[in-house]
């Protein structure tokens, strides 16, 4: 990749690519990688984890559990972790999960069982924007004196806990399931019963799935009824030291798979799992909507394509959330009309992830509509001319699916500020780069280039 010096904003300059061949290893899961970190840290004892993502959702997650009092050593691909008694911290703690959502929700659960907590963050475009309303309000329902800004518990947060706390809430996930997943921690933490009641809808069930697996792993089970809306959790239970190893993330995984699936292609991808990928939902679609992609063994796949013809399909949004902005790029190139629905809760990411994802596709030139809960894609096989600068809107996802339709397009396209990938895939350009992408970084002093 090549880098224009000078102190001018950075962009990526996506060039039309015509093939992509080679072999990447996928980066590690931020959802699965965070958990692990926050268990780890609240176990009294030493917990090992393999394969721990490198991006700045676990960055930040390891600079928060180190002011619980957790130390990490790293030995090769084994991060070792002291953890905590979270009964002994009795300090004022200060939390800044930096641009993070999931960072932010499960340690507002764990600050539910401690003295006094401040969430903060210098993201005042992002996380700072993002509501916590109905974190707020479960954890008041519980006893916890907890305030943020406005009527949307905009951060900052502050948090105060007796740990006396009542043995029942309730909470919307209509919006997120993180706020299910930071209470869960909460009553796995706490030394009282828990009963949790989602009163609508789990709008990403696979990624609450993640959390108890995580929580199982290390000894505290949670109890739930047949409709998944009722969590039970004992406060007899405690964390025990264990391991984990991490699989490969959602996002990014959707993200190379539907790049390499989407042009003339002969891909290896190493490390895949598909543990967040709602079971085979996103290989699926890839599949019949053209693409062939196969196991050859080991965590690997194959990623074939002829370049050519895509399929229009529907996809339901609520089975892998992270996919959408990854199979929507695919969608804008398919011969036909493309339904992505059950998405309402995405519109609460780090970006609003329908709304500001169309914006940008609309620059580009790609018909689209929108609803609340549905984006509706008209594709075009012919392509798109590009000639345009995009905004990634501080979220990895946009910037990784932008980067796939301008590799489509008849032009260079500009994506600005792209190193906000590295939320989750920091050697996301490298890797595609690797694999045959024109992808360069460069920084310009006008929004106008001749070599655009």
């Amino acid at each position: 990749m090549k880098y224009y010096g000078g102190n001018f904003p950075l962009y990526a300059k996506v060039s039309p690519t015509d093939s992509m061949y080679g072999e990447v290893n996928l980066p590690s899961s931020k959802s699965s990688s965070t958990r692990a970190i926050l268990t780890s840290s609240l176990t009294n004892g030493k917990c090992h984890i393999a394969n721990l993502a490198t991006g700045n959702n676990t960055t930040a997650m390891i600079k928060n559990c180190m002011n619980l009092g957790a130390s990490f050593t790293c030995i090769g691909n084994n991060t070792v972790i002291n953890g905590v008694d979270i009964n002994n911290i009795d300090k004022i703690i200060t939390f800044n999960p930096e641009s993070s959502g999931i960072v932010l929700r499960l340690l507002m659960g764990v600050a539910g069982y401690l003295p006094e907590s401040y969430f903060i963050t210098s993201y005042i475009n992002s996380l700072a924007k993002r509501s916590q309303k109905e974190m707020i309000s479960a954890l008041q329902k519980l006893n916890v004196h907890c305030t943020g800004i406005g009527e949307d518990g905009f951060l900052p947060i502050k948090i105060k806990s007796s740990r006396k706390l009542n043995s029942y809430t309730e909470v919307s996930c209509r919006k997120s399931s993180q706020f299910l997943s930071g209470l869960l921690y909460l009553g796995a933490v706490s030394d009282r019963d828990l009963h949790i009641k989602v009163i609508d809808e789990i709008t990403a069930p696979s990624m609450v799935h993640t959390t108890i697996n995580n929580l199982s792993s290390a000894g505290v089970d949670i109890g739930y009824d047949n409709g998944f809306r009722d969590f039970f959790i004992s406060g007899k239970e405690k964390f025990k030291p264990s391991n984990f190893s991490i699989g490969s993330d959602p996002a990014s995984a959707s993200a190379i798979l539907t790049l390499c699936s989407s042009l003339s292609s002969n891909v290896i991808l190493n490390g895949f799992f598909e543990e967040e990928l709602g079971n085979g939902a996103v290989i699926n679609y890839l599949i019949e909507s053209g693409a062939s992609i196969t196991s050859v063994g080991n965590n690997s796949i194959n990623i074939k394509s002829d370049g050519k013809e895509i399929i229009p399909l529907d996809f339901d949004g609520s089975l892998a959330p992270d996919a959408v902005p990854a199979l929507v790029a695919r969608a804008a190139f398919a011969n036909g009309k493309s339904v992505f629905y059950n998405i309402e809760h995405i519109r609460y990411k780090e970006s609003n992830r329908i709304s500001d994802y169309r914006l940008e596709m609309l620059k580009i030139g790609i018909k689209t509509e929108e609803e609340n809960d549905k984006l509706i894609i008209y594709g075009n096989p012919n392509g798109y001319e590009g000639n345009v600068i995009v905004d990634g809107h501080y979220d990895h996802a946009l910037i990784m699916g932008l980067t796939t339709i301008g590799l489509h397009c008849k032009n260079p396209i500009l994506i600005k500020e792209p190193y906000h990938v590295g939320q989750t895939y920091p050697e996301y350009f490298s890797d595609i780069y690797s694999l045959g992408a024109d992808v360069m970084e460069m920084k310009i002093s006008s929004p106008i280039q001749e070599d655009l």
